[in-house]
């Protein structure tokens, strides 16, 4: 690996044991203790199997954070080689130590906060062969030690809602954790199969890229566990439910549930046939047929914002959404749409254990 890019991992690696030791005590300043299964680990185990067997063409790893984090670190670099590269994000050769170096920085991050993530390199071990190399940061127990913690990892919401949602609408441990690894390894296919994020000077290009492949990553995820389950369960309603309230997370990139229901609204015979390909290619059209343009998106985003004020959400709504508003117009049908969808959700979850 270059000189720069194994100084800055070599710094990582020799800080991360204070830093991992103040996560781990801050994970568990958490207020709901979640019962930890094992069979979250062996079903993590059996899905990469699969997919390994399925794409041979791609190394898996799968990186936890919390206490492994040092070790975690330690893999992850002897697993690049020495001369990697990214294969999310088109970029220049001159560029490649630069990019290499923010993308193991966000694992890091994601590791440090064990939250889910995928991205995709060509790994150079042994030197000189490249090797398709999908790094995943799942922890199965932290996403999906039950069902409590399950649908507070999706929808972030005081503690006291949470506990308050019916047991029917609230999302299975396996059936989540299943949907979150389907989900991220989309990312790693989309990056390997239709290419990575083409280079723009936009200012709002990374977002606007992260918004359209989540729609991607929903639909296959949501395809696979109907595939797998061979019907429509209540699972993938509630997961729609909580996607249309993402604006109480503040997180519009995350609104997939036009995409969830374009999945729903096909054939369930036709989906329960489908190979784990098929799957993929639907997502890919879906995505497309979703796809806006860049100046719509900002659209789209200032919409959001208007409609999470009108929620009562200021508080939460991140800088970054506040500068887009001011500088693009919103859409009053949809600022009524997504605050009359939101609050509809809202009291859905909030319903007395019906079967949805």
């Amino acid at each position: 690996m270059s000189t720069d890019i194994t100084r800055f991992l070599s710094s990582i690696i020799l800080s991360l044991t204070i830093t991992a030791a103040t996560c781990s005590a801050s994970a568990q300043n958490n207020t709901h203790v979640p019962v930890i299964r094992s069979s979250t680990s062996s079903l993590l185990d059996e899905k990469l199997e699969y997919y390994r067997h399925l794409y041979p063409e791609i190394s898996f790893l799968n990186l936890k954070g919390g206490d492994e984090l040092v070790t975690d670190m330690m893999i992850l670099v002897k697993a690049l080689g020495d001369e990697p590269s990214s294969s999310d994000y088109e970029h220049p050769e001159k560029l490649r130590e630069e990019l290499m170096t923010a993308s193991v920085n966000r694992i890091l991050y994601m590791l440090q906060f064990q939250m889910p993530s995928a991205s995709l390199f060509k790994a150079d071990k042994p030197p000189g062969q490249g090797v398709n190399l999908c790094v995943l940061t799942i922890h199965p127990q932290v996403a999906a030690a039950d069902s409590l913690q399950a649908t507070s990892h999706l929808l972030d919401l005081p503690d006291e809602i949470i506990e308050r949602i019916p047991d029917n609408l609230q999302l299975s441990p396996g059936d989540y954790l299943a949907y979150v690894i389907d989900h991220e390894i989309y990312h790693c296919l989309h990056s390997m199969y239709a290419g990575p994020q083409k280079m723009s000077f936009k200012k709002y290009w990374g977002e606007y890229n992260h918004f359209l492949n989540e729609q991607g990553a929903d639909a296959y995820a949501v395809g696979m566990h109907i595939k797998n389950r061979q019907k429509t369960s209540n699972f993938v309603i509630n997961l729609q439910r909580i996607r249309a309230m993402a604006l109480f997370s503040a997180d519009p990139d995350h609104m997939t549930s036009k995409a969830i229901d374009q999945v729903i609204n096909l054939p369930e015979s036709k989906i329960k046939n489908m190979s784990a390909n098929e799957v993929f290619d639907m997502a890919i059209r879906i995505k497309k047929g979703l796809t806006i343009g860049y100046d719509e998106y900002l659209k789209y985003l200032a919409s959001a914002v208007q409609a999470m004020e009108e929620l009562g959400l200021e508080e939460i709504i991140p800088e970054d959404l506040l500068n887009i508003a001011k500088d693009s117009q919103s859409e009053p049908a949809q600022v009524k749409q997504y605050v009359e969808n939101s609050r509809r959700c809202l009291l859905e979850l909030r319903a007395s254990g019906t079967d949805h």
